[in-house]
């Protein structure tokens, strides 16, 4: 696997009923084909991977990226309440 862009240590939720366990979500390209990004999640139960093209990925980062800028508006708007 190449070098991960990023390696994110994490709660991760992976079944239901709702059980949550470290684990870990790493982003790298893709060692057999670099034109592909590789996004892994990984904890006690083995490792899930998905490839993505550039696209795919440019998708989930902006979607990511809006996500948190409301959960931070949100997480201000708490604060200044109490």
């Amino acid at each position: 696997m190449t070098r991960p862009a990023i390696d994110l240590d994490t709660r991760v939720t992976r079944d239901r009923p709702v059980t949550q366990t470290e684990g870990a979500i790493q982003v790298s390209q893709d060692e057999a084909d670099a034109s592909l990004i590789t996004l892994s999640f990984g904890g006690t139960w083995g490792t899930t991977y998905a490839e993505l093209t550039p696209t795919e990925a440019r998708a989930i980062a902006t979607a990511l990226e809006h996500t948190a800028v409301r959960a931070a508006a949100a997480r201000s708007e708490d604060s200044q309440d109490e």
